[in-house]
Parts: structure tokens; sequence; C-alpha cells
């Protein structure tokens, strides 16, 4: 499957753009991670006011600085260029160091280095200019962690007695299922999860990334972890060991906006090795009871 369909503009395209607006700048904190939003409009930033409510603040220092700039065009991908067949467009290229991505509704650049990038908002509304933010910082997020050694992946996460434990799968793979029928803790996220390494450590660390799970608080802070599943719908709970030669291959599987960047940059393939090393993957198998947490404590 091709994931970069439509080449992204170069970084020339934003020279001259102007701000889409005035209103105050917006600062974010993803999983400990600083963001700042420069140059949104009144009702736009009352949108990501709303959706970042429990993640608004975090430090000036260090924070990535996003210029929200006004496209000039309604579209990037027209929506009659992508069948309902075919995956989002959403794409990426690079040009030298600073990553290139684009969409139905964006374009944007990011320099992870220099912790600043640019986001070009389309004036249509067919991709809404709060989800375009969105999957931009997530973009933007996933490569933010890899300078630490960390991961965002494909995986629902939930605290429990003090830990954090995932649970890795594709769409329709039942994650926001188990995460709504679980028993136990409380959830962080149903969709992505961002796993932090700090001094060397591996943690679950809290983001606003949800799916379609809209249940209990959103949570803060991070968690050592406590198990690392890739799950699987039964009629019986059960826990299996991951074939040490597949387990890379699954954390892979499961890391958008990087699995298909190894080439640019080798170091993801070495993170999720580490990452695998420190908490081995396992194979869960569920029933909708919720009552999973049964047989993991078997394995603690």
């Amino acid at each position: 499957m091709d994931l970069n369909r439509f080449l992204p503009p170069p970084r020339s395209f934003f020279v001259g753009l102007s701000e889409r607006g005035n209103a105050a700048s917006l600062a974010l904190d993803i999983g400990g991670l600083a963001f700042r939003l420069i140059g949104s409009d009144g009702p736009l930033r009352e949108s990501l006011d709303e959706r970042y409510a429990a993640f608004l603040g975090g430090s000036e220092v260090g924070a990535f600085r996003i210029r929200l700039l006004d496209a000039g065009k309604d579209h990037f991908v027209a929506p009659d260029q992508v069948s309902r067949d075919n995956p989002h467009p959403l794409s990426m290229a690079w040009e030298a160091n600073v990553l290139l991505v684009q969409s139905f509704g964006f374009a944007g650049w990011i320099d992870v280095k220099e912790r600043r990038g640019e986001l070009a908002l389309g004036r249509d509304e067919f991709e809404k200019a709060t989800w375009c933010v969105e999957n931009y910082l997530r973009v933007c997020t996933a490569w933010r962690v890899v300078e630490e050694g960390g991961a965002l992946l494909h995986a629902a996460s939930l605290a429990h007695e003090g830990k954090g434990y995932l649970f890795l799968g594709a769409s329709g793979s039942g994650k926001s299922t188990l995460a709504a029928s679980s028993r136990c803790g409380e959830v962080i996220s149903d969709d992505l999860t961002l796993v932090r390494r700090r001094d060397g450590a591996f943690r679950v660390a809290a983001t606003p990334f949800r799916g379609t799970y809209l249940g209990g608080r959103p949570i803060r802070g991070d968690f050592p972890i406590g198990g690392m599943y890739r799950i699987f719908k039964a009629s019986r709970n059960r826990v299996e060991p991951c074939p040490r030669n597949h387990a890379v291959a699954d954390l892979l599987a499961a890391a958008p906006f990087v699995v298909d960047q190894l080439n640019h940059d080798p170091r993801i393939l070495s993170h999720l090795k580490a990452l695998d090393a420190s908490h081995p993957l396992s194979y869960l198998h569920f029933n909708l009871e919720g009552d999973f947490w049964n047989v993991l404590a078997l394995e603690r």
C-alpha cells in the first residue's frame, strides 16, 4: 500500500503566507512535550481550547512553536481525488532534515531539531481545521519522541495500580472495545499511546489522542509500563508469548507516521528493539466481558 501518494508542497510554498488570525497563542502539554500554537483566528482558537481543555499549559522553555497559516486555497488534496476504498491521503516527504506533511485540508513542515514548524490550513471545511491541527500534532509528536528513543504507538492504554498497560492493534482489532469494557483501571487512550524514554526507562505518557472512546476523565501524567500486549478478540481470555522474532515487526507495524521511514531514520528500529527488550511484547486474546485483567495478573 502506498502511504505517501500525494507529494506535499516544498517548504518554499509557505514563504509569504499570512497567519490565519491574531488570536492569543495557545500552549499545550502533550505527554510532557510542550507545544505553542501561534496565529490562530478566534473561532479556531475557541475550538482548540475546547478540544485540548485538559492539556492546556506547559513550559515555554523548549516548546515546539507552530505558526498557523492561511493556505490561500480550499484543499491540498481534493476530496474527489480519494475514493472510499483508499486509505487516508496523509502523506510525508523530506527536504533535508525537515519533514513535509500533507492531507486533505492542510500542509505543513516540521523541523524537530529546531523545534518549530508551520501549518497551512485550507479554507474548505471538508477536513475540519481542528482535526487538521490534531493530525499535524500527532505527526509532530511521533517524530519528537523518536529523538529521545520513544515511540507513538497505535495502541490503547490503561492506567491500573499506578502502571500503564499498552494494548496494540490495527483498526478494528478491538482497542476501543477493550478500553470501554475494562472493569479495572482508567483509560488513557483507545487509539494512540505515547511511550517516552527518560533516563533509559520507558513510560506511558498521557495525551489527548483518543479514538471513539468518550468515557472517563482525561488522564494527565506518565506511568511506568506494566505490560505490553498485541490484542486479539476471542471467546476466552488468555495470554501467550509473542515469538521474539515477531515482536519488533509487530511494534513497527503499530508505529504510525514512522513505519515507512526506516531509510530516513534507522534509529526507529533500534528504539523498538530496546522497548521490547525492556517490556517483552505478549499476545492477549480477550473476550468482551472486561475481565481480562485476571489473566494479566497471572503474568505479573
